[in-house]
């Protein structure tokens, strides 16, 4: 007999039907020379803290424990909740009918950790095979069971999962631990690896946003008349059209005297527009959640799951969890196949032709798994969420076996007293793949000119415009963020690197909702904000490398080479444990401030945290809370000078006076100036703004500081500068007097 174990029950029924193992028992199926069971996920986790030493770990948590790294080896457990299939798995891997193993888990790191951790803890002595498939069709599934490969190819995927799953619980535990106990006041932090660089991108669109400053910019246009009709120019000098001041756009305007123009060139051109790429998850994410507002991307993920995994649908789409938008050149003729299947009747059958072209075959760019596309089979019965996706699956890959989008781009320069105004049209001449969307395009038609046409000038007049901020992030520029570690790049820019990314495709939609969950970030119609508590944590919590994308990026980046095997799991998991030790203990030794301004209370029996007025906390969050409360104290003893105007703001001339937490215009709202006395700046120098500094900055731009205390604990004087920096926001600058 030959044991399967597939990663869900309804991969394993897809299996069994298919070999004919028709025998149901408990928790697998028998038959036809086979035996498939499953899993259910992870049946198998890593110890909690207090499993490797009841004593010391078990309760509340105390700083004094932390860090906490295994001195030994890091251990596993059964999950307790799953304790009977895992058993089920177990006595059938040591049936001694069963020959050998293959592994049908999901072709990816965490399917290859589910079944290795299962393997170890079930002690496993048996020859593993591994099936590689995309789909579960019965095609791949016979292609897949004649290739089987050996377990020891797959040596390096585990790695990168193993690796993956050490270093997301040890940052996870210690920095949690940590932060909640220095911070927290009474309310659990969450910290993680890829939670905290997520928080960061929502933060600092926001602050981006806050900080704006519309900038006022002038056009000139020109609008004319011709025997077909009339139509509208832009000034342009060169390649610019923007004036600073209406001083300028007047001085151009008053040269212009005569009443006609003349056309003094006319292009038409020609353009194509190809269909849009094959869906990644992240890109198919993006577009479900932008065009239909009760998807989230956790929603479309569990919907593809279903398309893929079968559950009656009978596998109708590829794997889903990929970060590819191309194909591998070894499907060309399956991908033929089913393109023949699927164009069967549709209205522009005739229009759909396969090709092996490079903007859908291209094996250099695709990592792990090909594009997400329709198999041959055609899904019946779908519910109207399914139906949602996999039309939009469907019609992208046809999609891209038709002809591209034709427009007639035309392009008219008109003179007018040596002044050139650009005027430019588009009309679609040909659907060619828009066919597929019923998507009708609003021309932009010129009429009929002529080189050299004299023309009617009707009037010139100035355009008063402003810049604009830049978006809130909805689900799919987020995730697109993630996937770019905030770069603003292209899907298929291969200027970022291949797996230099915030989390993975398979779980970049988890963390949007945990986000979400624990309150760092809050949604108002599609846009995301960062909350308070998101605010809080950003600017307090002092371990920086966690919210930096660039270094999650690099972290992922050696994640993915650990499994093409350039890159230890030995060396990588060092360089983690060292950054945990130094950072914990940067924690400690930070002083206490609190990201959370309510009060929670731990409940061990639902094991979540409840906001009530409570002293039931952990001793050192209720220090915290003493600290934070001499602080008010301190802060309230000097709300007799608040009034006092101490100068004039430089961004609006508003006056400026003491508030709590800092020095703010009056038309703050507005002008968003201040400065707080919570500075970080300041801080890394052991110096607090006050009055007299301000004032000083107000009138002069500068002020003379003294006592200002070095990193190596040297004090020094020195002349402070507070002004507007190139990114918009306010910032310090230092001379030192010697």
């Amino acid at each position: 007999m030959k044991l399967i174990l597939a990663e869900k029950p309804s991969v394993a029924k897809t299996i069994a039907s298919f070999l004919g193992a028709k025998t149901r028992g408990d928790g697998y199926f028998e038959g036809n020379g086979y035996i498939i069971t499953y899993a259910v996920g992870h049946l198998v986790g890593l110890y909690d803290m207090k499993d490797y030493d009841k004593d010391r770990y078990s309760g509340s948590w105390r700083m004094e424990n932390f860090p906490f790294i295994p001195t030994d080896k890091f251990k596993f457990k059964v999950d307790s909740s799953k304790k009977k299939q895992f058993d089920i798995v177990k006595n059938l891997l040591h049936r001694d009918d069963i020959e050998y193993i293959i592994n049908a888990t999901d072709n990816d790191r965490e399917g290859e950790l589910i079944s290795f951790l299962i393997f170890l803890l079930a002690k496993n002595k048996k020859p593993v095979k591994r099936i590689l498939v995309n789909e579960w069709t019965p095609e791949d599934i016979t292609r897949g069971i004649n290739n089987l490969k050996d377990d020891s190819e797959m040596r390096n995927l585990q790695a990168a999962g193993y690796t993956r799953l050490i270093t997301d619980w040890l940052i996870g535990i210690n920095f949690t631990s940590a932060a909640t106990l220095k911070y927290g006041n009474g309310k659990l932090l969450n910290i993680g690896r890829v939670i905290l660089p997520t928080v960061k991108l929502v933060y600092d669109r926001d602050m981006e946003i806050l900080n704006f400053i519309p900038k006022t910019y002038y056009e000139i246009e020109g609008n004319f008349k011709c025997a077909n009709g009339s139509y509208k120019g832009k000034y342009t000098k060169g390649k610019e059209s923007k004036f600073d001041t209406i001083e300028e756009v007047d001085k151009v305007i008053n040269t212009i005297t005569s009443d006609t123009g003349k056309v003094l060139d006319k292009k038409v051109s020609m353009s194509k527009e190809y269909a849009p790429k094959l869906f990644s998850l992240t890109s198919l994410q993006g577009y479900i959640t932008s065009k239909y507002s009760n998807f989230t991307s956790d929603k479309v993920l569990n919907v593809c799951q279903s398309l893929y995994e079968g559950k009656g649908k009978g596998g109708c789409i590829t794997y889903p969890r990929t970060d590819s938008i191309y194909l591998e050149e070894s499907l060309t003729s399956k991908v033929s196949q089913t393109l023949d299947k699927l164009k069967l009747g549709l209205p522009y059958e005739n229009m759909i032709k396969f090709a092996k072209t490079k903007r859908v075959f291209d094996s250099s760019k695709v990592d792990s798994h090909s594009a997400i596309i329709p198999t041959y089979i055609i899904p019946n019965n779908l519910s109207s969420d399914e139906l949602i996706v996999y039309n939009a699956i469907k019609d992208r890959f046809i999609a891209n076996f038709m002809p591209p989008a034709e427009y007639e781009n035309t392009e008219i320069k008109t003179d007018v007293d040596g002044h050139i105004f650009l005027t430019k049209g588009k009309v679609l001449k040909s659907m060619g793949y828009l066919e597929v969307y019923k998507k009708e395009e609003k021309d932009d038609l010129l009429p009929m000119v002529n080189n050299n046409d004299i023309v009617d000038v009707l009037d010139i007049k100035p355009l008063t415009k402003q810049t604009t901020p830049p978006k809130s992030y909805t689900e799919d520029t987020l995730l697109k963020a993630m996937k770019n570690c905030g770069k603003n790049a292209s899907d298929d820019d291969t200027a970022v690197l291949s797996g230099y990314s915030i989390g993975t495709s398979a779980t970049r939609a988890d963390v949007l909702k945990k986000i979400m969950q624990v309150g760092y970030v809050g949604k108002k119609g599609k846009s995301y904000f960062i909350s308070d508590l998101g605010k809080n944590l950003v600017e307090v919590f002092p371990v920086k490398d966690l919210f930096d994308v660039d270094y999650t990026g690099k972290l992922e980046k050696s994640l993915s080479d650990i499994q093409k095997g350039t890159f230890t799991r030995k060396e990588y998991l060092t360089n983690i444990m060292n950054f945990i030790y130094e950072n914990v203990h940067l924690i400690k030794r930070d002083s206490p401030k609190n990201i959370s301004t309510e009060n929670y209370i731990y409940n061990p029996k639902t094991k979540k945290y409840t906001k009530e007025a409570s002293k039931k906390y952990t001793k050192e969050a209720s220090k915290s809370n003493n600290n934070s409360s001499k602080a008010t104290s301190n802060n309230n003893n000097e709300s007799n000078s608040k009034n006092e105007v101490l100068g004039k703001c430089p961004v609006c001339q508003g006056d400026v006076v003491e508030i709590e937490k800092g020095y703010i215009c009056n038309n703050y709202k507005e002008c968003k100036f201040g400065i707080w006395k919570n500075d970080k700046f300041l801080e890394y120098y052991k110096k607090k703004p006050n009055k007299t500094m301000v004032k000083g900055i107000l009138k002069n731009g500068q002020s003379k500081v003294k006592s200002l205390t070095s990193k190596q604990g040297n004090k020094f004087d020195a002349i402070l500068k507070y002004h507007k920096k190139e990114n918009g926001y306010f910032g310090w600058d230092i001379e030192i007097e010697k």
